[in-house]
C-alpha cells in the first residue's frame, strides 16, 4: 500500500533526479527562511525537501539562550555538538503545570537540581541534558528495544511555533477553547516546525547497537511507580532511534520521518512495509555523503504531502513511534483531526477534542486514514496534536 501511495504522491525521482550533494548552510536557510522555495521543492520534490529540512534540523547549533533555534555558521555539518532541533522549545516548557505561561523563547531550558548534579558522560550532544517527556505511542503502548526497554519521546518546537502558542494563548486548555470560540479555527505560519524524536537507552554491546551508531545525548526521565507517583529521574546516554520532522511548507504541512538504520536489530519492532525504492536510492547516496559522521546511519522512511484517497491511502509510519499501526499510520490524516471544543465540556461523556480513532465502520487498528473526517463542531489546532499537552488552568 505504500509503495502505491509513494507513487500516487511524489514525482518519479528515478527519471529526474541527480546525484545529491551535500547543500550548504547558506542554501538550507534560504529554503526554511523561505515560504515559497520551501513550497515549491515540498511539492516538486519532497525526497530532496526531506533531506534538506534533515540537515536543517540537525546542523550543529548556537548553544546560548539568547541564540535558541540558530545554527551555527562556523561548524560543518556532522560537527559534535547540539544540533538545532535540540535547542527548540520541549513540551515541557510550553505546557506548564496548572496552565501556566511559559517562560520567554530566549529562556533556557531548565533542569531539575538533582540531574544537574549527574556527571556527564561523553556524548555527541556535548554537556546538555535532553529531557524525555513519553514513553507510550498513540495508541497507548510502548516500543520496545532489543533490552525489553521503553522507547522514550519527546516533542519540541520551533521559534514560529512556540511563538504562536504563546500569543494566542494557546498553552492551557481555557485559552484553547476560548480562542476556538471567539476566533475559529488555529493558523500556524508557513514557518512553524515541529519535531518528534524516539531514543532508547544505550547499555547494550550488542553489534550495530552501541553508542557508535547512533546520536547521543544524555538524557533523564521521570520514572514512577504503578500508581503513577514520581520515585525519581533516570538518567543516562540515550541513542536516537527515529525522528519526525514536522513543517507547514504546505497548507496540510509536510511529514518527513527518518530512522536509525539498525532498528530492526536494536529495538523489538519490524519493519512491515519496505521502504520504496526509489527513497532507498536517494538513501544510499546521501548515507555515502555522510560518511564519516553518525548521520551515516539514519534513512528517510518516507515524506507524506498528502492523505491520498479513500481507495489509495497514503500510508507512513515510523517503526519506532508507529510500530503497533504500521498499516493503518497516515500522519497528515491523524493530525488534521486535532481539535478543540468551543466550550468547556459539561458531562464526563463530552469531548473536549474529536477523536482520531475511526470507530465506525469498524477497521482494524482503528486510525483514520485516506481524507481526513469532518470535524464537526470542533475547532481546527492545525495539525498540532501536542497542543493536547496543555493543562487546564488552575
Amino acid at each position: 500500500m505504500q509503495t502505491r501511495a509513494f507513487a500516487a504522491t511524489f514525482l518519479a525521482l528515478a527519471a529526474s533526479a541527480q546525484a545529491p550533494v551535500l547543500p550548504s548552510l547558506k542554501s538550507l536557510l534560504e529554503l526554511v527562511n523561505s515560504p515559497q522555495n520551501s513550497m515549491k521543492l515540498a511539492k516538486n520534490d519532497p525526497v530532496q525537501y526531506g533531506w534538506d529540512l534533515f540537515l536543517y534540523s540537525d546542523w550543529p547549533a548556537l548553544t546560548d539562550a539568547k541564540h535558541r533555534g540558530e545554527p551555527d555558521a562556523a561548524k560543518r555539518f556532522g560537527q559534535p555538538g547540539t544540533v538545532v532541533w535540540q535547542t527548540w522549545k520541549n513540551s515541557s516548557e510550553t505546557f506548564l503545570r496548572n496552565g501556566k505561561k511559559p517562560e520567554t523563547w530566549t529562556t533556557a531550558e531548565p533542569v531539575p537540581a538533582e540531574v544537574s548534579k549527574v556527571p556527564f558522560q561523553p556524548s555527541d550532544s556535548g554537556n546538555v541534558w535532553q529531557h524525555l517527556t513519553g514513553n507510550s505511542e498513540v495508541d497507548g503502548f510502548p516500543a520496545k528495544d532489543n533490552e525489553g526497554a521503553d522507547i522514550l519521546y519527546e516533542i519540541r518546537q520551533n521559534q514560529s511555533t512556540f511563538d504562536l502558542i504563546v500569543k494566542h494563548d494557546l498553552y492551557y486548555v481555557q485559552g484553547q477553547i476560548e480562542y476556538a470560540k471567539s476566533k475559529g479555527d488555529v493558523k500556524f505560519d508557513a514557518s512553524a516546525m515541529e519535531v518528534k524524536p524516539s531514543w532508547r537507552w544505550l547499555d547494550t554491546t550488542k553489534p550495530g547497537c552501541q553508542a557508535q551508531d547512533y546520536f547521543t545525548a544524555n538524557a533523564y526521565w521521570a520514572e514512577k511507580d504503578s500508581s503513577g507517583n514520581f520515585t525519581g529521574w533516570k538518567t543516562g546516554l540515550a541513542g536516537l532511534t527515529g525522528l519526525h520532522i514536522l513543517t507547514k511548507a504546505l497548507p496540510q504541512w509536510v511529514w518527513i520521518t527518518f530512522e536509525q538504520v539498525n532498528n530492526g536489530t536494536c529495538t523489538d519492532v519490524k519493519r512491515l512495509t519496505p521502504i520504496p525504492a526509489s527513497i532507498a536510492a536517494v538513501n544510499k547516496q546521501m548515507q555515502a555523503l555522510l560518511s564519516g559522521t553518525k548521520w551515516k546511519n539514519y534513512e528517510l522512511v518516507g515524506v507524506q504531502i498528502d492523505a491520498g484517497t479513500a481507495d489509495n491511502p497514503v500510508v507512513l509510519a515510523n517503526t519506532q513511534i508507529e510500530s503497533a499501526f504500521q498499516s493503518r499510520s497516515s500522519c497528515l490524516t491523524c493530525h488534521a483531526i486535532a481539535s478543540v471544543a468551543t466550550q468547556k465540556p459539561v458531562n464526563p461523556e463530552d469531548n473536549l477534542r474529536m477523536s482520531f480513532l475511526q470507530r465506525t465502520p469498524p477497521v482494524s487498528p482503528p486510525y483514520y486514514i485516506g481524507p481526513p473526517p469532518s470535524l464537526g463542531s470542533f475547532k481546527s489546532m492545525d495539525f498540532v496534536w501536542s497542543l493536547r499537552r496543555a493543562e487546564w488552568r488552575k
